[in-house]
């Protein structure tokens, strides 16, 4: 089970992302996002948790767990419409043409 402690962050020592420049991660505009930053994402083990740690915390800018503030906030306004079919739970992310529970790592097709 992932925790959503504000205060947990021991997956961020785990991150692909630890040594990289943070400027990268925060772009003024998102199409400006170096692709590396996706890239870095997509293989990184940690993923999972760092995006339900950025929508358990709020977190307002930058990318977290390879999606922008935008993708972030269209997860966090449709999580609570879905629910996990093993553990029910709403924490529910969008990964391509797939749904993973960010509680229990489930995957399915949509």
């Amino acid at each position: 089970m992932i925790t959503m402690d504000r205060e947990d962050v021991d997956w961020m020592r785990e991150a692909k992302c630890a040594g990289m420049n943070r400027d990268i991660f925060f772009p003024e505009y998102t199409f400006l996002t170096d692709p590396v930053v996706f890239d870095t994402c997509g293989v990184c083990s940690v993923r999972v948790e760092c995006l339900a740690w950025a929508i358990a915390t709020d977190q307002e800018f930058g990318i977290w767990g390879g999606l922008d503030e935008e993708q972030r906030r269209a997860i966090d306004r449709t999580r609570s419409r879905r629910r996990c079919p093993d553990c029910r739970s709403d924490r529910i992310v969008e990964e391509g043409r797939s749904e993973v529970c960010v509680s229990c790592g489930l995957s399915w097709a949509i």
